[in-house]
């Protein structure tokens, strides 16, 4: 696993993962918190709190996806590259933006059904009344997030291309006077 540094990561991306980490770990707590209180109400006071499951499952959902989009933009997610690496430089190139494409197209893929969805959906959750779009909203976010990480990773297989193909230019020697 790689990860970039704080000295290749410019500012805006920074604060988003910044951001980002505060956020899921803010809902971390928030789903803790209601599993510790639905197995306290079961165990202790013989009640089940309906209240807390269901916003347990909205907060983990949150959780699941915002994290996703977190290690997209951290390059944390596993990734068996075996075989990659084994290949020729070439190869290996064409594998990353394979790779690379096929996550446009499933973000892509993401975002138009998330407007499918929307179009006529007006249901709520049973207990909360949370909108279910709001719920749903939380895929668009994660799509989102790995566009965002996706076009880095394009735009540092270019720039590592270009630095590659470069060679380094001989230094002119001045007349001397």
């Amino acid at each position: 696993m790689t990860t970039q540094t704080s000295s290749q990561t410019p500012g805006w991306l920074a604060g988003l993962i910044t951001t980002l980490r505060i956020a899921v770990g803010l809902l971390v707590v928030g789903v803790v918190f209601c599993v510790c209180a639905n197995v306290f109400g079961r165990f202790v006071l013989n009640t089940s709190y309906s209240w807390a499951e269901e916003m347990s499952r909205v907060l983990f959902i949150w959780l699941v996806l915002l994290g996703a989009g977190l290690g997209s933009l951290e390059r944390q997610h596993v990734a068996v590259t075996y075989f990659k690496d084994l290949a020729p430089t070439g190869l290996r190139r064409l594998l990353n933006l394979l790779a690379i494409a096929i996550i446009y197209g499933v973000c892509v893929c993401i975002l138009l059904g998330f407007k499918e969805l929307i179009s006529g959906y007006t249901s709520a959750t049973p207990m909360l009344g949370i909108p279910r779009t709001w719920l749903y909203s939380a895929m668009p976010v994660m799509a989102v997030l790995t566009l965002i990480a996706n076009s880095l990773a394009l735009i540092a297989l270019f720039k590592k291309d270009r630095v590659k193909n470069n060679t380094p230019e001989t230094p002119s020697r001045e007349e001397e006077p």
